[in-house]
Formats: C-alpha cells, sequence, structure tokens
C-alpha cells in the first residue's frame, strides 16, 4: 500500500466544530444517565448519543457512548434514509421518529433508538440520536431459544410526532407493555429531553460555522480516518491478516483503494444471534478502538463507514435467535476476531479478549402476593495486552454491566447473598494474565422464582497467553442436589425457599507466553490469591516449597529453562491451541 498522502491539517474552524459536538454529545450522555431511573441506564449506561450524516453514516459519538450502540445506530438509520427515500415525503425538523426492530438493523429490542431530522431551508443536513437499553422492552430476551418468549414489543421505524408532543399512544404502548410503566415514562422523557440538547447543539452550530459546516466536517473524519487506516496497513508485512475468535474469522485486507474486513463464521455455529447490521457495527467499534490508539481524536469522530468495506457474515438461521442483551455476546466475538488479526502484526494497538458479562434475570413473587423482576449482571475479567494485565471484575465495552451493591440486592430481592469474591485461577495464564473473574452466591429466601441465565463462554489468549476461566453457574438444591451449567448456555432454573445459585463470571484472556511472567509479579500473585500454588506451578512454571509460598529456586530456574528451551515458533504463534 502506498503512504498516505500528506494532506493539511483540519482548519480552526473545524476544531472548534468539533469541540462543540463533542461537548455536546457527552452532555446528552451525562444528562441522561444522572436523571433516569433505570439501572440498565444510570448505573450501567448502556445509551449512546451521536450525530449522524444525511446517509445515516456516524460523524460523532459522545466520549462515554456505548460503542456498539453507537454504530448500531448508524445501520437502523441507513434503513430509515433509505425507505423514508422510497415514500418521497420531505423531513421537517423537531420530528421525532423511534425504532427497536432488529429487521430494521437495530441492535436488538431492548435498545430503543430516538431520532431527530435537522432540516435547513427545505434540505436536510443531519440527524441527532440517542440510543438507551430499556430490558422491560425485552421481556426476559435471556431466556433459552427453543422457549423464548415473545412478550417484547417491536416497533418498525416510525414517525410519533415530534420532540415534546409524542404521540400519547406510542408512550402509552410503550409503558404498558414494560414492568415499571411510571418509570419508563421518565426515561422516556429523560431521553427526549437529552435529544433536545442534541437537536439545540447541532442548530447553535449551524447557526455559528454555516450550513455546510457539518459536510465538511463529515469531509474531516473520512480523512482522518483514511489516513490512519493507511498508516496502520502500511505497517504490515502481508497483503491480509487473519483474526479467529469462535465461531468467527476476520480477513483484513489492505487492497486499494477501499481496504476490506471480510467476516466469516462456522457453519455449524449459524446460532450467533449477530445479524449482519450488528457484525458491520461491531467491526467498526473494534476498528475504531484500534485507529484510536495512535490517532486518539478518531475515538469520537466517525469517517469508517466511508474508508473500509465491510463484507461477509450471514443473518441468523431462525427466526427465533435472541434479540436483545444475548445478542452483544456473538457482537463481541466479532470484535474480538478483528482485534485478533491485528495482536500479532501490531500488537500495541490491540488486547486480548474480554470476558463477556454473565447475566441473569428474576421474575418472581413474594409470599406476601407481590411480584418482583430484575436484572443482575457479575462482569469478568478484561483481557491483558503488551502494556500489562487485565482489570479484574471489570466491565467490558460491550456489555457494561456493574454488580449491584450487596445491600442493593437484599433490598430488592427476597435473597440473601452468601458470598461475594475474586475467583481465584481465573484469569487467563500469560506474561501479562487476564483479569480474573467473580464469584456470587445467592439463596432465595421466601416465594417462587424463575432466573434467565446468559452464561457467556471463555475468553480466548494472544500471542501465547492462554484462555480466561470458565463462567458457570450451580443451582444448589435440598431435593435434587447440584446442577452445573457451563457457559456458553441459555438457560432457565426456578428456584424454591432454601435454593442457592452460585454464579461464576470468566476471566479475561492472557497476553505472551506464561513461562516469560516475571516471577516478582508471580509471587505477588500468589499473595493476593490471584494465583494457586497449582497454576503456579502448571502454568507458569514457579515451584512452590512444600507446606507454604516460598518458591524452590533451583526447581523454578530448571523447569522454566526446560520448558522455555523446548518452545518452537510455531507453539508462540499459535499459543492456546498448543499451550491450554
Amino acid at each position: 500500500m502506498n503512504p498516505a498522502p500528506s494532506s493539511p491539517p483540519p482548519s480552526s474552524t473545524m476544531v472548534a466544530l468539533r469541540l462543540h459536538l463533542e461537548e455536546a454529545a457527552a452532555a446528552m450522555d451525562a444528562t441522561f444517565r444522572q436523571a433516569a431511573a433505570s439501572a440498565s441506564i444510570g448505573r450501567h449506561g448502556n445509551t449512546a448519543a451521536g450525530f449522524y450524516t444525511v446517509t445515516g453514516a456516524l460523524l460523532l459519538g459522545g466520549r462515554e457512548s456505548h460503542p456498539l450502540l453507537l454504530e448500531a445506530a448508524a445501520e437502523a438509520l441507513a434503513c430509515l434514509v433509505g425507505r423514508h427515500d422510497v415514500s418521497d415525503r420531505p423531513y421537517a425538523t423537531g420530528e421525532l421518529y423511534l425504532t427497536n426492530d432488529p429487521s430494521c438493523d437495530a441492535a436488538g429490542v431492548e435498545d430503543l433508538v430516538l431520532v431527530t431530522p435537522i432540516v435547513r431551508d427545505g434540505r436536510l443536513v443531519a440527524f441527532a440520536a440517542l440510543t438507551a437499553s430499556h430490558p422491560g422492552l425485552g421481556r426476559a430476551t435471556l431466556a433459552p431459544v427453543d422457549h423464548l418468549r415473545r412478550e417484547g414489543l417491536i416497533l418498525p421505524w416510525m414517525r410519533v410526532g415530534h420532540l415534546g408532543r409524542v404521540h400519547d399512544e406510542t408512550a402509552t404502548l410503550l409503558a404498558v407493555n414494560s414492568d415499571n410503566p411510571a418509570e419508563f415514562r421518565e426515561d422516556l422523557a429523560v431521553q427526549l429531553h437529552s435529544l433536545g440538547l442534541g437537536r439545540g447543539a447541532l442548530e447553535e452550530a449551524l447557526e455559528r460555522f454555516g450550513d455546510d459546516c457539518l459536510r465538511e466536517l463529515a469531509e474531516v473524519a473520512a480523512a482522518g480516518a483514511r489516513r490512519a487506516m493507511q498508516r496502520i496497513l502500511g505497517k504490515l508485512e502481508t497483503e491480509e491478516i487473519v483474526g479467529r475468535a469462535a465461531p468467527f474469522t476476520a480477513r483484513i485486507c489492505r487492497e486499494a483503494p477501499l481496504p476490506w474486513v471480510h467476516i466469516e463464521a462456522l457453519a455449524e455455529t449459524r446460532n450467533h444471534g449477530v445479524t449482519p447490521a450488528l457484525a458491520r457495527a461491531a467491526v467498526r467499534a473494534a476498528l475504531r478502538e484500534v485507529v484510536a490508539v495512535e490517532s486518539p481524536t478518531l475515538s469520537v469522530l466517525g469517517g469508517l463507514a466511508d474508508v473500509v468495506a465491510i463484507k461477509g457474515i450471514a443473518g441468523p438461521s431462525s427466526p427465533s435467535q435472541p434479540t436483545g442483551e444475548a445478542r452483544f455476546v456473538g457482537a463481541q466475538m466479532v470484535a474480538d476476531a478483528v482485534r485478533a488479526a491485528f495482536a500479532n502484526a501490531l500488537p500495541h494497538l490491540t488486547h486480548a479478549p474480554d470476558a463477556a458479562c454473565l447475566l441473569l434475570d428474576l421474575r418472581g413473587q413474594r409470599d406476601d402476593g407481590t411480584q418482583y423482576r430484575a436484572r443482575l449482571g457479575l462482569p469478568g475479567g478484561l483481557g491483558a495486552s503488551v502494556l500489562g494485565d487485565g482489570l479484574t471484575h471489570g466491565t467490558s465495552t460491550f456489555s457494561p454491566y456493574r454488580t449491584h451493591g450487596v445491600e442493593d440486592i437484599e433490598r430488592a430481592l427476597p435473597v440473601r447473598v452468601l458470598r461475594l469474591q475474586i475467583l481465584p485461577d481465573s484469569a487467563g495464564p500469560g506474561q501479562y494474565h487476564g483479569g480474573s473473574g467473580a464469584c456470587l452466591e445467592l439463596q432465595l429466601l421466601e416465594g417462587r422464582t424463575e432466573v434467565d441465565l446468559l452464561v457467556p463462554g471463555r475468553a480466548i489468549g494472544m500471542r501465547g497467553g492462554m484462555r480466561g476461566g470458565d463462567a458457570r453457574a450451580l443451582h444448589v438444591t435440598l431435593r435434587s442436589g447440584t446442577r452445573e451449567i457451563r457457559g456458553p448456555a441459555r438457560v432457565t432454573v426456578r428456584l424454591e425457599p432454601g435454593d442457592r445459585l452460585v454464579l461464576e463470571s470468566a476471566g479475561g484472556g492472557g497476553w505472551g507466553i506464561p513461562f516469560q511472567r516475571s516471577i516478582m509479579r508471580l509471587e505477588e500473585d500468589l499473595v493476593r490469591g490471584i494465583v494457586g500454588p497449582e497454576q503456579s506451578r502448571n502454568r507458569y512454571g514457579l515451584v512452590l516449597k512444600p507446606g507454604g509460598l516460598e518458591k524452590d529456586d533451583h526447581l523454578t530456574y530448571r523447569v522454566r529453562h526446560y520448558l522455555l528451551s523446548t518452545l518452537a515458533v510455531e507453539d508462540i504463534i499459535a499459543g492456546e491451541e498448543l499451550l491450554d
């Protein structure tokens, strides 16, 4: 690939416009999250505020926006633009459109996309959009595929009034479908208010910088993204790089004039639940993460849709595939495959895969007849990188759930939290190990409850690193004993008083050959309980003296020297396939 031609830096006007819109998008996210009543929005931050071009492509997004929802909204907007062009009806400023329909390229039924067009002198110039996850719209989307509940409300793209004047029947329909109508109406009102802030910021920008400023910013963003991709791909020694994260394979080719990414899924695993639109969104989100390492401005600017072609990926073969939170697990695997493609050639740009969050939906009834419903998340470990170990019990970018406090759980639900702790030996071994997972043990005190569980698979290692520990759930009953559920799985369990549910999240993937980990770091890991004596010997080659945590210097040196001297280059490149 020829080196990218030099181009003049953006003008001061474009810099001022970018900063203006960046602050506006950040304010939309912050306002929405601070005022929302739902934990999915206020606590977990499942929102994405952005500004989009007339074709639906992302122009600029919020610094704290959910990266997948941000790109998925672009796919949904492109669908809206295509349908609107066919109808030949002009847009009007202040109109409000919404959808949560996966067939309209939305991320899933839980994710409500609100959009308002910006029109100047009868000409469409941009869109402001705000996406948020409302779990009540999905209604048990973690349930097994063969018993998937169809209670969720799916709305295709529709015009529902104007900002501040939403059709009452639409708002009522959405609210009635949720578990807490009053809470949903509050969240919808805040979402509309925050979207109004974005519309006002766009109108102000057009007044300050002129009617063509957004088109010029889109050109600057595309030029910057093209330059960044050419600079990164120009460092490759081959024309094509390949990354694998089962069940997906990503092929990235630097052909001129337009590089392309091809995503393939194993034929026998078509139940991954990822639509073509969501796969494209996941690829762009992963590429944005990669290019932002060397060009931080591109972490918020769009432009990737114009400079990278995305091919492949067939949709789910069955109409009963998950359409809510479960779909993000497949999207994360697509992104992991893209990251894996860069790991060997340009390791500083990426990291080992993060463990997906273990999720559970609880629906039950207390002894006094009152009903309850809640969603809990148990994050796993994050992937390690060439820069260091992964974060323990962290939140991945695609599923940013955080564990509720023990007091919050016991106050809201008729359960007792018996245990919440970091899991030893769950981190993926490597020169830099992945983050550790966590263990949460619940006991039902009264009534009956059904629990839908989404148990993710293991996070792979990179550059010789090994997989993180398994995610699993244990259903412990007095009557039937213990039932173990290992990921990846999506099951429903029924709890009776006294039953216990033990949840263990997965560890993050490791980075680099484990035998090359510093002895000093390993000794710290042993003291902190991150690594146990058995794993320190079998995975890291650190041999301890009997009855304590003191290392045997002679045996450790001999074991490590032998293990490293017998490794072939193919072992190091293949990583976990030969080492795990």
